[in-house]
């Protein structure tokens, strides 16, 4: 198993790479604003800063929630997420539409959804939607998360992640490692299918009550 020193390090990688662009959409407009000196403020410097500042805040908001460990025990439901995913998805191509009915879950598996939608948008190169439905089954419910778009598709090295297959985790596999760990750990089921243009992510557990 992956040593913690080594999986915070990875986490903190990957947050990094993330906030790379909106932190450079920020500097950018505040240096056209400098540059004006008194002038009238370019409105392409003020929407470079919105748009900076908006998807940094997302992003961070997501990862605080997806990835620390301060949240991750009791009961909750899926709607936890909704609120947190509507605003990372405010920041990324793909449009998210969020169908599921009221499910009452364990926190943790909260988590183990929510990473499923930024995994889910990048099987969208292209953009596109991706749709949250939840079902009753007969040993519990399933969540799923269907991204449909031009060229959808699961990239192995993320399935491998998941799945806790593969190679060492690097920066790239940080975020679909430490997903298929929350769902091994709560008791999570999860599993892929692919069709063209299509991707569903499905998360499964017996403590999943429709």
């Amino acid at each position: 198993m992956i040593e913690n020193t080594k999986l915070t390090a990875l986490v903190a990688s990957r947050i990094c790479h993330d906030m790379v662009e909106p932190m450079s959409a920020i500097i950018q407009g505040l240096e056209m604003i400098k540059a004006q000196e008194g002038a009238k403020t370019d409105p392409d410097a003020l929407s470079l800063l919105d748009h900076g500042v908006g998807k940094a805040w997302a992003k961070l908001e997501f990862f605080r929630f997806a990835m620390a460990g301060a949240m991750a025990e009791g009961e909750s439901t899926l709607e936890e997420g909704r609120e947190v995913a509507h605003k990372l998805y405010s920041a990324l191509k793909a449009d998210l539409k969020w169908n599921a009915a009221h499910v009452a879950m364990p926190r943790p598996a909260v988590r183990v959804i929510v990473n499923l939608l930024l995994i889910a948008n990048e099987c969208l190169p292209r953009g596109g939607t991706v749709e949250v439905v939840a079902e009753k089954t007969a040993s519990g419910g399933e969540v799923r998360i269907i991204a449909a778009g031009p060229r959808a598709k699961l990239r192995e090295a993320t399935a491998l992640a998941l799945r806790g297959e593969g190679e060492e985790p690097s920066g790239h596999t940080i975020q679909p490692t430490l997903t298929g760990l929350l769902a091994r750990q709560g008791g999570v089921e999860l599993s892929a299918r692919e069709s063209e243009e299509r991707v569903e992510l499905i998360a499964r557990s017996p403590a999943f009550k429709l």
